[in-house]
């Protein structure tokens, strides 16, 4: 009797461990809402790389995780802007230090923000639904992760839209 409850708290324990390493290097996340339209939609789930920015941080194209004080919870968007860079949004187009960034992924907008200067260790955060969705800009360190996999529901299983430049 004793072998196995020996072995049952062994199992218990070794599947804790397994669990927290996962948890260390991935993060599930439900999109919420509709500001990721057409790429990501409500109520679909990716998996996040918590590891991504371990050894670099976020480029733009890549869809991160983020934690907003604003909401108070985490949200999912595109980084358009880099540290130190000037971003402006005129008529749904995004502009970085007035040129024209090219954005194959987002659908018709015509929403203007004022130009803004992104602090260094900050990102511009944007969705790609810009007729609803709000843009950010965002510390480093409140960033989670790296959108990386789509795995719910199963018609949209598969790589998360993450443009580099």
């Amino acid at each position: 009797m004793k072998t196995v409850i020996r072995e049952i708290i062994i199992t218990i324990l070794l599947a804790v461990v397994i669990f927290m390493a996962i948890r260390t290097v991935a993060h599930n996340f439900e999109v919420s809402g509709n500001s990721m339209e057409p790429n990501l939609h409500h109520g679909e789930f990716v998996i996040v790389s918590k590891i991504a920015y371990w050894f670099g941080g976020p480029e733009r194209g890549d869809i991160v995780v983020y934690y907003t004080d604003r909401l108070q919870h985490d949200v999912i968007h595109r980084v358009v802007g880099l540290p130190g860079e000037t971003v402006e949004i005129k008529n749904g187009e995004v502009y970085i230090n007035d040129e024209k960034l090219d954005e194959p992924y987002i659908g018709e907008s015509s929403r203007t923000v004022p130009p803004k200067e992104v602090p260094g260790d900050h990102y511009y955060i944007v969705g790609d639904n810009r007729g609803v969705a709000s843009w950010e800009i965002v510390p480093e360190e409140d960033i989670v992760g790296k959108a990386w996999l789509s795995y719910w529901p199963t018609k949209e299983w598969g790589s998360v839209p993450n443009y580099s430049w």
